[in-house]
């Protein structure tokens, strides 16, 4: 009996209040941007090895196989150390609503995003 009273007084003052709605929506979504910051740091720390293929991949699609080779093997090593760097920034800020709202660091967010090697 007591828990229906509290949970009616509760509901009672949420709608005279709206202030108590708007604070449980920020806390939500505080929430949702820091597991997903900490689950994207931890993604791209484990999965920035793989750049080493998706670079060189992207490159010898777009200049041909000896730029592949060359130029993207290069290139896929900074991006490898980029990608380690920006998880661990994220895993270790994860609570921190920074850059800009928990916003991802690196384009594209995730390495595999929407089930392709994004460019």
């Amino acid at each position: 009996m007591r828990a229906v009273v509290c949970g009616l007084l509760f509901l009672l003052m949420s709608v005279l209040d709206p202030t108590l709605v708007a604070a449980g929506e920020r806390l939500n979504s505080y929430l949702e941007g820091s597991t997903r910051k900490l689950g994207r740091g931890f993604c791209n720390l484990v999965t920035a090895p793989l750049e080493l293929i998706r670079t060189p991949h992207l490159i010898t699609q777009q200049e041909g196989g000896f730029a592949g080779a060359t130029v993207g093997v290069v290139q896929g090593v900074g991006a490898v150390v980029i990608r380690e760097l920006a998880g661990a920034l994220e895993l270790v800020t994860f609570f921190v609503p920074f850059p800009n709202s928990f916003n991802p660091i690196l384009k594209p967010e995730f390495l595999y995003a929407n089930g392709d090697w994004v460019p």
